[in-house]
């Protein structure tokens, strides 16, 4: 189960533009989804793959999408080494060469088939030119959604051969409205949170509110304290704010 939102708020007038282009048969067969972590970029690229796919009400494709089980949908992510217990350091040159059999079997339904890679940034080099390889040989009716959290990272013959749409981190409205459409909404200051997360409704929703709470204390401990630090607080925080940015 891919545990996103199926309702978009940031960024719709972007989404409804590539609707428009896929309409219109402008659609690139490969797309950059650039921008900050965790301000939505998967999220609006299921949104898109799901309005470009379910055209008939009677059919429940949203379900299967949102489940990852469609057959015309491959997300493509980091893959979990049960020996670890964690995911792996990169999306491997293998989960790439799979991406052949998936590219040219049959169509479910003669539907277009989407590819979501999250993310580039996850790439190695063998991945990145396995990537390149098939990137240069589109497909028709075949897409492509590359997510990138620093697109500097991303070879740039692939993104020579992708058109990048940059995202917008959501206004503070919109950071609050997403945080509580995922129950989160006893924060005593929403502003502190916006802004130490980098408006990013994604990395928010990683802290918990409790931890949060204490940690805004220990900030204003620390400023009303000017120059008379505690070792103690300032070791606290340094660590907790080590182990959140480390990607899990």
């Amino acid at each position: 189960m891919i545990n996103l939102s199926n309702e978009l708020i940031t960024n719709i007038d972007l989404i409804n533009k590539l609707i428009s282009l896929f309409e219109k048969k402008n659609l690139p067969s490969s797309i950059i989804f650039s921008g900050p972590k965790g301000i939505g970029k998967a999220t609006s690229a299921f949104y898109l793959v799901s309005k470009l796919l379910v055209n008939d009400p009677n059919k429940n494709y949203n379900k299967l999408i949102y489940s990852n089980t469609h057959p015309n949908v491959k997300y493509l992510v980091k893959e979990f080494d049960e020996k670890t217990g964690k995911h792996k350091n990169y999306i491997s040159v293998n989960q790439i060469r799979k991406l052949d059999n998936f590219i040219y079997q049959s169509s479910f339904e003669n539907l277009p088939k989407f590819i979501i890679i999250d993310s580039s940034d996850d790439l190695n080099n063998n991945s990145s030119n396995a990537l390149l390889k098939i990137l240069e040989e589109p497909k028709p009716n075949t897409f492509f959604i590359i997510i990138s959290n620093q697109i500097s990272s991303l070879l740039p013959t692939i993104r020579s051969r992708s058109i990048n749409f940059n995202f917008n981190a959501p206004n503070i409205d919109e950071f609050e409205k997403i945080l509580s459409m995922n129950d989160i909404n006893e924060i005593d200051n929403f502003n502190f949170l916006y802004k130490f997360s980098n408006k990013s409704p994604g990395i928010a929703l990683q802290i918990n509110s409790d931890k949060l709470n204490n940690l805004y204390s220990t900030i204003i401990n620390i400023l009303k304290l000017n120059d008379e630090l505690i070792s103690d607080e300032l070791i606290e925080l340094s660590e907790y704010v080590k182990n959140f940015t480390i990607d899990e």
